[in-house]
Formats: structure tokens, sequence, C-alpha cells
């Protein structure tokens, strides 16, 4: 018959367990984060466009993907898209990150948005290369 300290001790490990897995507002933060930041980054890219294409790529690579004439997309569908990708982008970013951080992998889940990032920069790179 286990004494009574391992009983206790076995109540507030499943404590433990059971508060770590209900998340709350603490795994919501990337996505609160990403959402916030979105505006400013709006306003950034309005004035990186004035610097050319590529300065606008390295904030909204995704935008720069569907624009790509490799896709052969009709133009009506490229505006609206390039608008909805615009406002959705670091929105995205952030759900991708927080259902990660929910699985207590904290650092995985700033890679994961990096990773994010950086697929659509090498995107771009891959369909400016198709399009020659």
């Amino acid at each position: 018959m286990p004494s009574s300290a391992v009983v206790e001790s076995r109540k507030k490990r499943a404590g433990k367990k059971k508060s770590s897995a209900r998340g709350g507002w603490k795994s919501l933060w990337p996505l609160i984060v990403c959402c916030a930041v979105t505006p400013f980054a709006v306003r950034a890219a309005s004035i990186l466009a004035l610097e050319g294409p590529k300065a606008f790529a390295l904030l909204y690579p995704w935008v720069v993907v569907i624009r790509s004439q490799a896709l052969h997309l009709p133009p009506d569908l490229v505006s609206t898209l390039s608008q909805w990708v615009i406002y959705a982008q670091f929105p995205l970013y952030g759900m991708l990150m927080t259902l990660t951080f929910r699985a207590d992998r904290h650092l995985r889940a700033f890679i994961i948005g990096l990773v994010a990032h950086f697929t659509g920069l090498f995107a771009v790179v891959l369909l400016a290369y198709l399009a020659q």
C-alpha cells in the first residue's frame, strides 16, 4: 500500500498535467501578437513598396507568390487574393505558432513561424526562376 506522501505527489503531478492541458490565454499569445503586428506590417508594406518588389517580398512573400506570372492566375483573382493574403498572412503564422505553442513546444513554435515565412521566400525565388 503506497504511503500518503506518494499519493499526494501523484495528485500534484496530475493537477499540473490538467492545468497545462487546458492552455488558457498564455497559449494564445503567438496568435494575439501576430494579429497585433498585422496593421503595422501593412503600413510598413506601403513604405516598402516604394523601395521596389524585392523589399516588399521580404515582408509579404506570399503576396508575391500569388502575383507570380508562373501561376497564370486571372488578374481579377490575383488582385482579390493579394488583398486577402496581406491581411491574413501574419494571423495565419500566429495560428500555426499557437497550435505548436499549446503543445509546450515554445522554441519550436517560433521556428515553425520562421519556416512558414522563409518557405514563402523560397517560393518567390523558385517562381521567379520558372517565369524566365
